[in-house]
């Protein structure tokens, strides 16, 4: 009686197996093919991929400029006494020169004084500036229209829209089209990307499937139809990220360690000096 009781529990566990092990083994082969088609992405294969975007040149002469094509700004700066070094020189006036045409926008009055330029790119239709500038705390991106002389700083635009805890824009990039702008702000523990409409002035927030610390590099796919961009988060730990605008979602594309991740940074540099 016993040994047909221990082969009744035997079948029954077999039975149980055959039923388990085919849904496993489906379950590996999809988790494989998932990280088989992320790895096939890298730094090296995908430069073909992405837009590039119209960055200004700094010249190492007296005074300072930044150039790209037929524009050109200028600065003008003062010496304050009684704060940090670092904080000595601050921009009076930022110029900036198309042909004949020439703006001037006046900052010595600002409460968060500017401290240098970092970084110029024109929209792909030209029409547009993005100026990065660092601050006593942080960097601001100030948008120039070079047809009218309007421009808008993100910062301010984003606290109109009800935006927190908006200390520095770390990273942005244009889209291929219709002078749209992406770019990335927050403080030292948390990071957002939001698209801007510079032409209709609209400010669209992307979702996201956590929270992020930072994120470092924004980049659009040619056609402008999505964006990539790496986040980390926890700690020294980078995701690839991809938004879509026609669905408006956002999907992790592929993990990678801090190698991996200069690299991407080094493709970002070449695509952002084209």
């Amino acid at each position: 009686m016993q040994n047909v009781t221990g082969w009744l529990l035997i079948g029954v566990l077999l039975a149980g197996l055959t039923t388990t092990v085919p849904s496993m083994v489906v379950a590996k082969q999809n988790l494989s093919e998932s990280v088989t088609s992320n790895s096939v992405l890298s730094a090296t294969t995908a430069p073909s991929m992405y837009a590039s975007n119209h960055t200004f040149q700094k010249s190492s002469s007296n005074p300072l400029h930044w150039k790209g094509g037929n524009v050109t700004l200028t600065t003008t700066s003062t010496k304050r006494e009684g704060v940090p070094a670092f904080e000595q020189h601050v921009i009076q006036s930022i110029v900036v020169t198309q042909g004949k045409q020439q703006y001037t926008m006046q900052t010595a009055d600002w409460e968060d004084k500017l401290l240098q330029i970092t970084s110029v790119a024109a929209s792909d239709s030209k029409a547009w500036i993005a100026i990065q500038v660092e601050r006593s705390a942080g960097s601001s991106l100030i948008l120039l229209n070079l047809e009218t002389g309007e421009w808008r700083n993100l910062q301010d635009r984003l606290h109109q829209a009800g935006q927190k805890n908006v200390e520095t824009i770390t990273a942005y990039a244009w889209a291929p089209s219709e002078d749209q702008i992406a770019f990335s702000y927050g403080d030292t523990s948390k990071s957002t990307i939001s698209i801007y409409n510079a032409q209709q002035d609209r400010l669209m927030r992307l979702p996201r499937t956590t929270n992020y610390i930072t994120t470092s590099l924004i980049l659009w796919q040619k056609e402008g139809t999505w964006l990539d961009y790496i986040s980390e988060y926890p700690s020294d730990q980078f995701i690839l990220y991809r938004y879509t605008l026609a669905s408006n979602k956002v999907k992790p594309v592929k993990k990678m360690k801090r190698q991996e991740f200069q690299e991407w940074i080094k493709l970002n540099q070449a695509l952002r000096s084209k």
